[in-house]
């Protein structure tokens, strides 16, 4: 089982332009561990490999290797970190003239020097939530695209279209576990159903919860563990049974991450803070994780 990676928090604004949609734009979207990836042009040259991670708050980040190969040239610092609030530092901020993604070019993108972590394979760089925010954003999971659009959602009473917040400019919307309303981010490179600690007490479990290996974020070392739910998680009008949950010792929000998601086609609209849910199926299993010998690293 995939542990909660940290977080990368721009504490900084960040500015781009972007071509407006006259018609929808998709692009295959290939899925590494449920978690999604797209060839991207980057000035003109590639195309390179970005995975999409709406649990990342600036609009990009690209691999040191990236930026040498391109030449992509230095502008200022930003400051990062992860949702312990812990250890923040500085890295390299780079101006990246053109960004093209589904037919869709973004002009003067400011991104922020990282090197993603390679258990999924090759990686060049991260496209974050806030890049897309003037667009209908689809990663739908199922049919493997990812769509940019034009218009708007409309609220439906919540069954399938469903309020969000955006502290830190990420995705954040509320679960139902039991009588409890828990905040988590819906977090496209995050992995599995998350919530931290304090939250879990008092909670009943199937059995009692195992250590499942360790976390590692930019600022902490921790150890994870995770069991089954006795009782259910709702989201919309979705129903997760008996979930596996990961239990977070570190973070002060619970994690919506790539092993539910992979059923949703998932639409964001930022302008009006909705998201819309879309799964053949209203009631999900999230299963208990194969037996490894540790989990792999957080981002």
């Amino acid at each position: 089982m995939r542990l909660r990676r940290g977080f990368v928090f721009l504490l900084f604004a960040l500015f781009t332009t972007a071509t407006l949609l006259s018609q929808d734009h998709s692009t295959p979207m290939e899925l590494r561990r449920d978690m999604p990836f797209v060839q991207v042009m980057v000035n003109g040259k590639g195309p390179f490999t970005f995975g999409i991670d709406t649990g990342t708050g600036g609009k990009a980040l690209v691999s040191p290797a990236l930026i040498q190969q391109l030449n992509l040239p230095v502008i200022g610092e930003a400051e990062v970190g992860d949702p312990s609030g812990q250890n923040s530092h500085k890295v390299p901020l780079v101006r990246v003239d053109s960004l093209k993604v589904a037919g869709i070019e973004f002009s003067h993108v400011e991104a922020v020097q990282h090197q993603p972590s390679t258990r999924e394979g090759l990686c060049d760089g991260i496209l974050g939530f806030v890049l897309f925010r003037d667009y209908l954003f689809t990663l739908d999971y199922p049919g493997k695209q990812l769509t940019l659009a034009s218009g708007s959602l409309k609220p439906d009473g919540g069954n399938t279209v469903i309020p969000f917040t955006m502290p830190n400019n990420v995705p954040v919307v509320q679960l139902t576990v039991g009588a409890q309303e828990i905040d988590v981010h819906v977090d496209s490179r995050g992995m599995g159903l998350s919530f931290p600690q304090k939250e879990t007490a008092g909670w009943k479990f199937v059995s009692e919860p195992e250590v499942i290996g360790r976390g590692r974020t930019v600022s902490s070392d921790f150890e994870m563990k995770g069991a089954q739910l006795a009782g259910d998680v709702k989201l919309g009008g979705y129903t997760f049974p008996q979930p596996f949950v990961e239990i977070n010792p570190v973070f002060p929000i619970g994690n919506f991450g790539a092993i539910p998601l992979h059923n949703f086609a998932v639409t964001f609209d930022q302008q009006n803070k909705l998201l819309r849910l879309t799964a053949p199926q209203k009631s999900i299993v999230i299963a208990p994780p194969q037996p490894r010998l540790s989990a792999p690293p957080a981002k």
